[in-house]
């Protein structure tokens, strides 16, 4: 396998982390929710709407996934 990364760039897996710590900081999302937590969901998605005659529940699913995400004020 070639990388394809330049040196000194993290892995989707670092960047999800580094991205998802950055804004619960900034209390943009919640900060109880892990990177792997939104994997799970995403993967659920994807799963229960891998259909094209899903595609309304598959976005219905992620905007609520997205809304649940969001901090509350």
């Amino acid at each position: 396998m070639i990388n394809v990364l330049p040196r000194g760039m993290c892995t989707g897996r670092t960047m999800a982390y580094t991205l998802m710590d950055a804004y619960a900081a900034a209390g943009t999302i919640r900060a109880d929710i892990s990177p792997t937590d939104m994997g799970a969901a995403l993967e659920g998605i994807a799963v229960t709407s891998a259909m094209p005659e899903h595609r309304e529940r598959a976005e219905r699913l992620l905007d609520l996934t997205l809304d649940g995400l969001r901090a509350r004020s």
